[in-house]
């Protein structure tokens, strides 16, 4: 059956638009994984596969047949969750009371596809307005796609990255059993937005990193989601989208101007080579001048490497270099409110304190019990539904933590840990935070006596010996204040920070509810934010 594809991964396509992985090489493990060093906890943060544009404006007259084993295995995940709408069926309406209050306003799109959990179905772009059953049936064929799913080549991609943090994680390093058996909660924890494609995406990874037994994809169905626990949350609560509920920090992304950023040379630049193009330029043109919200570049190279990642040919005069061009303005535009402390802790200090909390407390054997408040809003995708996970359901302080989320999740948390990269994320990228224990080799001694600033929300002791490398892809990253004497393993030099360097790096990005309610100010009572 073609959803049960055999779980030997398949090499990339030559048109890959995704994150490269690293060869495993022997070399390479022994260069960043020593023996002094013992792996505790690896915390991955991984972007979805490729997917259809979000919007086809540059192309409306190509179809998208790329999905017949993501439809399928979709499905399969909207029936065991109970929501499922057969395509003889009209749509259900959004709920009204899943309409946010006046201070957090959501349209009824968003209540209905997102805050509400209400999961679209595989055909659910063809479904949205007012398109019938009957006449979208009509244009639906097992392959169509709809805009912004994903496809059977970005199933592949995750499931490629699954088999290549099985072989890392645990046939080389141990830090998982290959098999999950019964008890996966008490090492593993896995949370995704609620986003179909990054389900799907979260679904694909797994499956290639705890294949069946027969070799075969394990089908996105109940018994799946018995064996791997899958958290969600509803979408004014996620805090993987940055911050959105903090109007300080919205109001960088709200109404960008395109002749703004064409005060940089090198935006007018990228501009005018793009409105220039016989084949897209008028379009284009009309695309950026419109006030966007984050880019209004990014929604032009979307849609282009949108077509490149699925092997299709670009428009003949658009060149590859001016797509990734294009992605650098967007990265320019989307990315600069989190340059500043302010935009950072605004956005993402809530997300960056999770993460914080879930190392600190893999350090102590006392903490190894229950994960800690990081979890709170979390809701669980079990068999018949969605709802808040029981106290026996409660996760374990996880070896492996697994979080599937979106570039503008990844890139800004990047950023944060000393990332210059210019270009748009590519599609499966990963940001992965290890903690090691090293207890043979003496501890750095701080150049100063003072201690060392610790987040204000931190709640129990730190564990000593204790170190954080943080890599994009196949890039370590090299914090700042991890560079200064004292600050950093020894032997491994400032790739590897200590844990205190750490959380005084994130310190300052990292504030107390108390204070995001002082400092996100008030929403205004006519802001209605839809995505």
């Amino acid at each position: 059956m073609f959803w049960r594809k055999n779980n030997e991964a398949a090499p990339p396509p030559d048109y890959s638009e995704a994150a490269p992985l690293p060869e495993l090489s022997d070399a390479l493990m022994n260069q960043r994984y020593p023996a002094y060093l013992q792996l505790v906890q690896a915390q991955v943060f991984f972007r979805h596969g490729e997917r259809t544009p979000m919007k086809a404006r540059l192309t409306k007259d190509e179809k998208w047949l790329h999905c017949e084993r993501a439809n399928y295995l979709h499905s399969e995940f909207m029936k065991a969750i109970g929501r499922f709408v057969p395509l003889s069926e009209e749509m259900p309406v959004p709920h009204p009371e899943r309409i946010g209050s006046d201070s957090q306003k959501y349209t009824r799109k968003t209540a209905t596809l997102k805050s509400g959990i209400e999961y679209e179905p595989a055909k659910w772009i063809l479904r949205l307005g007012s398109k019938s059953a009957a006449s979208v049936a009509a244009n639906w064929t097992p392959a169509s796609c709809g805009m912004g799913q994903l496809t059977d080549v970005g199933l592949d991609t995750l499931h490629r990255a699954g088999t290549h943090l099985r072989s890392l994680y645990a046939d080389r390093l141990k830090l998982v059993p290959r098999e999950p058996g019964d008890s996966a909660r008490d090492w593993l924890y896995v949370r995704s937005t609620d986003y179909s494609r990054v389900l799907q995406s979260t679904h694909a990874l797994l499956a290639g990193m705890f294949p069946s037994r027969n070799g075969s994809w394990p089908a996105f169905n109940k018994d799946f989601l018995r064996k791997f626990p899958i958290h969600t949350r509803l979408h004014h609560l996620e805090t993987m989208h940055g911050n959105f509920g903090c109007f300080e920090f919205i109001k960088h992304f709200m109404d960008i101007s395109c002749k703004d950023a064409r005060q940089l040379k090198w935006i007018d630049d990228v501009y005018k080579q793009t409105v220039q193009l016989a084949s897209i330029g008028d379009s284009a043109r009309r695309m950026m001048d419109e006030p966007n919200f984050g880019s209004n570049f990014h929604i032009v190279y979307d849609e282009l490497i949108s077509l490149a990642a699925h092997g299709r040919p670009l428009p003949t005069d658009v060149e590859h270099d001016h797509v990734v061009n294009l992605g650098r303005v967007g990265h320019h535009q989307w990315m600069h409110p989190v340059h500043s402390v302010t935009g950072q802790r605004l956005g993402f200090g809530r997300l960056l304190n999770d993460i914080m909390q879930t190392m600190v407390q893999a350090t102590t054997p006392a903490s190894k019990t229950r994960i800690g408040a990081q979890h709170e809003g979390d809701l669980l995708l079990v068999p018949g539904g969605v709802r808040a996970p029981t106290a026996a359901e409660t996760p374990g302080v996880p070896r492996l933590a697994l979080y599937g989320c979106h570039d503008v999740t990844i890139a800004p948390l990047a950023i944060m840990m000393g990332s210059v990269d210019p270009n748009w994320l590519p599609f499966a990228s990963m940001l992965t935070f290890e903690l090691f224990k090293d207890d043979a080799t003496p501890a750095p001694q701080p150049a100063q006596r003072d201690a060392l600033p610790k987040p204000l929300t931190l709640t129990q002791p730190v564990g000593k010996d204790h170190y954080v490398r943080v890599l994009l892809n196949d890039q370590v990253l090299t914090l700042p204040t991890c560079q200064a004497h004292g600050k950093h393993h020894s032997r491994m030099g400032s790739s590897l920070c200590t844990l205190d360097a750490f959380l005084e790096h994130v310190a300052p990005i990292i504030a107390t509810e108390e204070d995001y309610a002082k400092d996100c100010g008030t929403m205004p009572a006519a802001f209605d934010y839809d995505e």
